[in-house]
């Protein structure tokens, strides 16, 4: 069993009969209820800023932050009251809070290492789209991408990579985009379209119907239809 069309061609092209693969995707039960004095906080990091940009992930050289964040700097003359959440923690943290301070970026990135499920669920609430473009980072890539349908269960759509089983979690320019993580001008570009005429509210609302595909009670239909 492959948890995407990616790991099934990983496999394939290491010998594994394609005919003994099937391809069942992770489950998500999210959204659950989230607190009002919780999602209070959240809209108290948040405050009137806009966009609202989040990442949950590790600090891991293969998510992307740097190139984020390099992004966010650019993006800054025509959205001067944007606010980055990245939430988690890892080997990239001493690196990224360094970057954040050489781009100048203080009042508009915020790192929380830290976060319980409450929280974390509130700030993706209360966000406007999920950023997470991975890259290939020496023999590591997204195998999938789980927390896109977590993203999308909140109605909110994702801006995944290219290079590993994204495309399986995101429909690419309906639910979210795809874009190279690698290249600062294809992040750049693919975030001015998600906030052009306020597209990132159709492609939330397109994630939100296509989350329900993972719910677990339908995901686990599947490998019984294997026993």
């Amino acid at each position: 069993i492959s948890n995407s069309n990616f790991t099934k061609n990983l496999a394939t092209k290491n010998g594994v009969n394609e005919n003994k693969i099937r391809i069942i995707h992770p489950g998500c039960d999210y959204p659950i209820k989230i607190s009002s004095d919780t999602s209070k906080i959240a809209k108290d990091i948040f405050q009137n800023s806009s966009p609202r940009l989040i990442t949950i992930a590790r600090l891991d050289p293969r998510k992307g932050h740097q190139n984020i964040l390099m992004t966010i700097k650019n993006l800054l003359p025509k959205f001067p009251k944007l606010k980055y959440i990245s939430i988690g923690d890892g080997s990239e943290k001493k690196n990224l809070e360094k970057l954040k301070e050489e781009l100048g970026l203080n009042d508009h990135v915020k790192f929380i290492f830290q976060a319980d499920e409450q929280n974390k669920l509130a700030l993706l609430e209360n966000s406007d789209l999920f950023i997470m473009p991975s890259i290939i980072f020496k023999k590591s890539v997204e195998g999938f991408g789980m927390t896109f349908i977590e993203a999308a269960a909140y109605k909110k759509a994702s801006i995944g990579g290219i290079f590993g089983g994204e495309n399986d979690a995101i429909i690419n320019g309906k639910t979210g985009f795809l874009c190279d993580g690698n290249d600062l001008n294809s992040l750049y570009d693919t975030l001015l379209k998600c906030f052009e005429n306020d597209l990132y509210k159709t492609l939330g609302a397109n994630a939100f119907d296509f989350s329900k595909n993972f719910k677990w009670n339908k995901i686990v239909k599947q490998y019984i239809q294997l026993i």
